[in-house]
């Protein structure tokens, strides 16, 4: 099935323009079920609202997953300089269209996911059940030339302290201040790169109640593998970091597939955290992110993709399939 560039470049328009945050996927949902019935492919919605499409054809099973949800904030619409500016064009539309129109035109052994809820607690991966693949793609932007091999994992705490009242003149330390003494401790070991974690204040409050001083923080910290915190506290989320082989047979099957379109292949090592992290053990198999996109533009106001690239990423998709699909 061969479909051209016009007609891709339009259902990414038509995707983008629809606004998709966390909670609100189903108007996305209703659009990816219909295009894939207008091109002749059975699809369904999941119980959490995954849009889900099986497709039989050559060697392994490999499931392209998506998400359909977009963090808040409107971006109008429009095409400029080759350019398709809109809230989700790269994270993670882009890449999700990019995995449509491979689902379609490639002859490989297929699942596509339409995933639910990346940007707030990953409902649709984790409750994603389709029959066990043998490798794992997962859209989000790279770039058309970059493969992603690995993420920092997410570990969401929450700390309390309760303090006795006593008198302003004194220098005891309040519930505030040993909150601000448990973060300290917690963020000296932060620091640039995937090997090393960061995290940020999620939310803090204190105040005065009854006969002590009461104070509640929760953070977020983006953990490189094997991290242990130096104080923990009550665990409200975690996902553990997750990363690839070089050598992996998925990642050699995307550097040749670069090269074949004459681009230079990038391994990357991101910093935050996505959907790979969990569906990879999930299934225990290996698994990417690819996409197009600049990933430094993902939930700013400048979010915008270049169609080039985009229609690169289609191309560079496919012949990954095709190697995979040969192993």
């Amino acid at each position: 099935m061969e479909i051209s560039e016009e007609e891709k470049i339009e259902f990414l328009r038509e995707l983008v323009s629809i606004y998709s945050p966390s909670g609100e996927e189903e108007k996305v949902a209703k659009f990816l079920l219909e295009s894939f019935e207008s091109f002749g492919v059975e699809a369904y919605i999941d119980e959490v609202g995954n849009v889900i499409a099986e497709k039989s054809g050559k060697g392994k099973r490999i499931l392209l997953a998506g998400h359909m949800d977009t963090v808040r904030g409107y971006i109008p619409i429009r095409i400029e300089d080759n350019y398709l500016w809109g809230r989700g064009s790269v994270d993670a539309k882009g890449p999700l269209a990019a995995f449509f129109f491979a689902f379609l035109e490639s002859d490989a052994n297929l699942i596509f996911a339409g995933l639910v809820d990346e940007e707030r607690y990953s409902l649709g991966a984790k409750n994603l059940e389709i029959p066990k693949p043998d490798f794992i793609i997962i859209g989000e932007p790279s770039g058309f030339e970059g493969v992603t091999i690995g993420y920092r994992g997410s570990l969401t705490m929450k700390f309390v302290e309760k303090v006795e009242k006593f008198h302003g003149s004194l220098s005891s330390k309040g519930a505030a201040e040993k909150l601000i003494d448990t973060w300290l401790e917690l963020s000296k070991d932060f620091g640039e790169g995937f090997d090393n974690p960061s995290g940020r204040i999620l939310t803090f409050n204190a105040y005065e109640r009854d006969f002590d001083f009461y104070g509640e923080m929760i953070v977020n910290i983006r953990t490189p593998p094997n991290y242990e915190p130096s104080i923990k506290g009550e665990i409200l989320d975690f996902v553990p970091a997750y990363e690839v082989s070089p050598r992996s047979l998925l990642v050699r099957a995307f550097v040749r597939a670069i090269r074949k379109n004459g681009a230079k292949p990038r391994l990357k090592r991101k910093l935050g955290t996505a959907d790979m992290n969990i569906l990879a053990p999930k299934f225990g198999v290996d698994a990417v992110a690819y996409g197009p996109g600049d990933s430094r533009l993902d939930h700013t106001p400048y979010e915008r993709l270049n169609l080039e690239e985009y229609i690169a990423s289609i191309k560079i998709l496919e012949t990954a399939l095709g190697e995979l699909a040969n192993i």
